[in-house]
């Protein structure tokens, strides 16, 4: 771990870790920290899907107070002319327990020559503590392989030099949507997506009317697993009959 406050912690990755875990074009990209100042000015343009519902508001993924941490990360390892892969994990504390529940986001950052990589591995991920949690409960992380995922759905505000990832040497699902790439243009798709599914798929007035019992479903699983309180499943629930 290089630094870390209560909330936000940032990790140097080995080499032999991240090479087993990215896609495979990025494995071989030669690191740099020309452009990692711009980094907190990519993740703010970063939007997130409150919930599974079609007509959830989209939120900043990054909290303000975050980005100000990792201005000061970047500061640290530019001043250094570190050359390596990173990891940043935060968490939220959950409103109503605060204590026990958090939501977890983590995510690596490769510096390249020509731009940015970041590359999504946790994107508000719901962790519950049998008991009040301490730092090194949260902190834990067991990385995986980055594969292409559809959800959660992640919408780049910025529209400068930004785009998902896209690896064209596969035939199907090869859009990263937790991928996001900067200014290389290398690795910049083209035309560039900004969010996938992209924002003109919009479903037809019927698909989005037999769509309304998923939701339900999906609704009722969020009440079972305490994602959503009784109240909250309540008015949704109101809200889709009235559609349906």
């Amino acid at each position: 771990m290089i630094d870390s406050t209560a909330s936000i912690a940032f990790f140097e990755i080995e080499e032999e870790v991240w090479k087993e875990l990215f896609p495979k074009k990025l494995r071989d990209l030669p690191l740099s920290s020309n452009h990692l100042e711009e980094l907190p000015k990519i993740l703010a343009s970063v939007q997130y899907k409150r919930g599974i519902l079609a007509y959830e508001d989209w939120d900043q993924l990054v909290p303000e107070s975050y980005l100000f941490e990792i201005q000061k990360f970047v500061d640290k390892i530019k001043e250094g002319k570190e050359t390596k892969v990173f990891l940043c994990s935060f968490k939220i504390d959950d409103l109503l327990a605060p204590n026990v529940k958090i939501l977890k986001t983590s995510f690596y950052v490769m510096g390249t020559e020509n731009g940015i990589v970041i590359l999504f591995q946790e994107i508000n991920t719901n962790i519950s503590f049998s008991t009040q949690y301490t730092f090194e409960d949260w902190v834990l992380f067991q990385p995986v392989p980055i594969k292409p995922i559809y959800k959660p759905e992640l919408w780049i505000k910025n529209k400068n030099s930004l785009s998902l990832y896209q690896d064209l040497s596969l035939s199907k699902n090869s859009i990263y949507g937790n991928i996001i790439v900067y200014l290389d243009n290398e690795l910049l798709a083209k035309p560039a997506i900004y969010r996938y599914p992209k924002e003109d798929d919009t479903p037809t007035q019927q698909e989005q009317w037999k769509s309304v019992p998923d939701k339900l479903k999906a609704l009722e699983e969020m009440r079972k697993n305490q994602l959503i309180t009784d109240e909250e499943y309540q008015k949704k629930k109101t809200e889709l009959l009235k559609e349906f």
